[in-house]
């Protein structure tokens, strides 16, 4: 069966899942292929006007009505397992946003066998800065990998200011934003030095006056299994958004800021730094992300289905992600480094 004769059903019509709409089509999916649900009649209009498809308000109807080859799940991170287990259950292919809940993943594992494709999200494994420091890594252009400092800052209310930062899910204490980022970005820091967490420790704290319960700053120390130690640090304070990397190596050094598109190596054999400047792409109205990483992710993902390649993030390996996210949590009410 040719893909593109697929039907999709987007769960989920917010800012993400309008993009995956996006991506989809980028990638060559018809939008009569592609249908829509959400309870939320403004989002729902608001996908139809703007790409052409169908819409519903009621997810037992859309299944029943549209027979989905393929689910593309893009509710809030808590109301994420209904539909991927739903989907399980049908063996249909499915791709699902970063999440920071574990629930049904024991179920799930049950379900998951080759006859489908279950594909949680990876998006910045897929940035191209972020594909290049892999490779320098990889080349061991600055020797071996000792240590990093990663800084992520972004005030919440810049998040999306179409809308009421604190009627979002990421302004909620189960779901806030720090909460969502610590695993989005250590899904690709783990990909960089190319191990997982193996003891971690820090504070998630709520520390500024943003109308809110969920906590607005965790700083962590995370050992890997590989000796690497790093200092991931989440924000949701910074008025200017920035992504800050600075890797050690036992040759030389990297640095990388996000919204500069472009790197600095300093090699301890020429004691120079040497600038390798990036090509930034278009990115959507009102976003600093650039839409190409999350087409080149759905491309990915849709090679998969038709068994071009296997995917290249599987749900045990987001579960280590999601531990560490734990483990940080438990550690910062106890005081205690916890050792995964």
């Amino acid at each position: 069966m040719n893909i593109k004769s697929y039907n999709f059903l987007q769960v989920g019509l917010g800012s993400m899942g309008k993009r995956r709409i996006r991506n989809l089509v980028t990638n060559g999916i018809i939008p009569k292929r592609i249908f829509g649900f959400d309870l939320s009649v403004a989002r729902r209009k608001e996908a139809q006007e703007k790409y052409g498809i169908k819409t519903y308000a009621d997810f037992k109807t859309a299944v029943k009505e549209v027979r989905p080859d393929v689910y593309m799940i893009s509710t809030p991170p808590d109301k994420h397992h209904p539909y991927y287990l739903h989907a399980a259950k049908l063996k249909k292919h499915f791709f699902v946003e970063v999440g920071n809940h574990d629930t049904g993943f024991d179920k799930l594992y049950k379900l998951i066998n080759n006859r489908f494709v279950a594909a949680p999200s990876c998006t910045f494994r897929y940035l191209p800065s972020v594909k290049k420091i892999k490779k320098i890594v990889e080349k061991k252009n600055i020797g071996k990998i000792l240590s990093f400092q990663y800084h992520l800052g972004q005030y919440l209310p810049d998040w999306h200011p179409w809308e009421d930062y604190r009627k979002v899910y990421y302004a909620q204490k189960s779901t806030g934003g720090c909460k969502e980022m610590f695993p989005f970005e250590l899904i690709w820091l783990s990909d960089i030095v190319n191990s997982y967490p193996k003891e971690v420790c820090g504070f998630t704290e709520k520390v500024s006056d943003l109308k809110m319960m969920a906590d607005d700053i965790y700083a962590s120390v995370v050992k890997f299994n590989n000796k690497v130690i790093g200092s991931i640090t989440i924000d949701l304070l910074a008025r200017k958004a920035f992504r800050t990397l600075r890797i050690i190596g036992s040759d030389g050094v990297l640095d990388w800021e996000w919204l500069d598109y472009r790197l600095k190596v300093y090699q301890a054999k020429t004691k120079k730094w040497k600038t390798i400047n990036l090509i930034k792409v278009a990115s959507e109205k009102g976003y600093n992300a650039t839409e190409d990483m999350y087409n080149e992710e759905i491309k990915m993902f849709l090679r998969a289905i038709a068994g071009k390649q296997k995917y290249p993030f599987t749900f045990k390996e987001f579960h280590q992600i999601l531990k560490s996210l734990y483990a940080l949590e438990q550690g910062a009410k106890s005081k205690k480094t916890i050792i995964l």
